[in-house]
């Protein structure tokens, strides 16, 4: 009678061990988890003292009964070395999986946290090297149309000369007057002056833009 209690009490105990372990896998973080495996560990203590008086009762059967109790004892303590070993494993295995977490969380706050002013630089710099950049190819796209510009300048300049030269053979085949060719050279050297104002307004303008941009 003593034995079946004993038995049915191991056997109640095994159940709970089973549950606490299902708990322990769902614990929150390793402190809750820690603290969930050492209440399972009492209780497979407990089971292995258990085990280890059912065994003193098997030794006390009658040799008729002795064989049929020795296999269902051993049958429980089969059940109770699993769950040591069940336990064990899953505590390694959360253990190892806590401690991945807590290094990796250490390495991201030594990484970001205290070199947040580092990142800012670095950001502000990859900004401001950005827009540097982008400045120059402004200023690049700048001289280009600047380049155009002045040899569209050169190419009237050109241009002018040559109508000056095609209106004095042309004055002088014509019988113009000296007033008339007066008044087309005058014209021309207006001409030359407002060719002479662009180019520096030209080089004034890309000048202070590439200031601007510097």
């Amino acid at each position: 009678r003593g034995m079946e209690r004993l038995y049915q009490e191991t056997h109640v105990l095994l159940q709970q061990v089973h549950f606490a372990m299902g708990r322990f896998e769902q614990a929150r973080d390793e402190a809750d988890g820690q603290t969930l495996a050492r209440g399972v560990y009492e209780q497979l203590k407990s089971l292995d003292e258990h085990t280890a008086r059912l065994d003193v009762f098997v030794n006390k059967e009658p040799p008729a009964r002795r064989h049929t109790v020795r296999m269902k004892v051993d049958g429980i303590k089969s059940e109770v070395q699993q769950a040591n070993l069940a336990m064990n494993a899953l505590h390694s295995r959360l253990t190892t999986k806590w401690r991945a977490a807590a290094d990796r969380d250490e390495l991201m706050s030594t990484r970001f946290r205290p070199n947040e002013t580092s990142l800012t630089m670095e950001d502000h710099e990859l900004q401001m090297n950005h827009r540097l950049n982008s400045s120059n190819r402004h200023v690049d796209d700048l001289i280009a149309q600047g380049q155009a510009v002045l040899d569209n300048l050169h190419s009237q300049h050109s241009s002018l000369r040559g109508i000056k030269g095609r209106f004095r053979e042309v004055g002088a085949r014509l019988g113009l007057s000296n007033t008339t060719m007066q008044m087309i050279e005058r014209r021309v050297k207006e001409d030359y002056m407002i060719l002479g104002v662009g180019c520096i307004l030209v080089l004034i303008f890309m000048y202070a833009f590439y200031r601007f941009w510097h």
